[in-house]
């Protein structure tokens, strides 16, 4: 009962600050420079679903969003704002992002206060992990596990019957590389613009793999990559990966969409 009461309350809350436009995100406000009305856009790590929300305004009736959450908690409130809104261009899924289809495990830590951490929650095939290190590392940290579907990005392009995809957010606790391993097909085909997270710790702890193996694999495919400065007020072309932050979001665009790029800070810098 105290859980649902705390799942509907938190849903009032989004839905005020999606509606009033307050609290998103600092990269987010330049998706309006990267997807445009019509796109097929994907995002994976839903959470409440306020990067779908707004990627839903601009792509427009003629556009669609596929979103995918793996924590049941969070679908439920995401799924719930996509009724509320009438987001008749988004289809939601209680699904993770991996590199093939199957079934694997929602870690997710439960914090100091008793409640659980579901920024943190990270999908695994052993249980018990979570992607902030002083979460991951505590000797007490407790762990919650929920199983949960999961799908590969060229194996949902064919189920859902998208025939292309021109942009994905993406924010998965490390599992980026996952998306890269069951996504090739799709993203060498495609070259999408993205706006990923990038967790470092998450990536080397959780999944053998590291920050530069994800940004490495965009910059061979020739996408140009940007990022916000330390006080996130300026959007800077670089393909550093930020050693002061624990995670941090980043622009990944290929020059072939650079025509068809919205007026704004992108297009004008990739058709200089």
């Amino acid at each position: 009962m105290i859980e649902s009461f705390r799942n509907l309350a938190t849903s009032m809350r989004i839905y005020q600050r999606n509606v009033s436009g307050r609290k998103f995100e600092p990269e987010a406000p330049y998706m309006k420079f990267v997807v445009k009305p019509g796109d097929v856009c994907l995002h994976f790590g839903g959470s409440d679903g306020r990067h779908s929300y707004l990627m839903s305004q601009i792509i427009g009736p003629s556009g669609k969003v596929h979103v995918y959450e793996p924590s049941n908690y969070s679908y439920a409130i995401m799924s719930r704002l996509i009724r509320w809104h009438g987001l008749k261009n988004v289809t939601p899924h209680n699904a993770a992002i991996g590199d093939n289809e199957g079934t694997m495990v929602l870690s997710v830590p439960r914090k100091l206060s008793g409640h659980l951490g579901r920024a943190y929650g990270v999908v695994t095939d052993r249980g018990g992990t979570a992607s902030d290190e002083m979460l991951a590392t505590g000797n007490k940290t407790e762990f919650v596990d929920q199983p949960t579907a999961v799908v590969s990005l060229d194996g949902l392009m064919a189920k859902e019957k998208l025939d292309h995809v021109d942009f994905i957010r993406c924010d998965v606790e490390g599992a980026e590389i996952k998306l890269i391993e069951g996504g090739r097909k799709t993203l060498e085909r495609d070259l999408p613009s993205l706006l990923i997270e990038i967790h470092p710790f998450s990536l080397e702890r959780n999944f053998s793999s590291s920050a530069e193996t994800v940004r490495d694999y965009f910059i061979r495919l020739g996408y140009r990559m940007w990022q916000l400065n330390d006080d996130d007020s300026e959007m800077f072309e670089s393909t550093q990966i930020d050693p002061k932050r624990r995670w941090k979001d980043y622009y990944l665009i290929h020059p072939s969409r650079a025509a068809s790029l919205p007026e704004g800070m992108f297009r004008k810098a990739m058709m200089s």
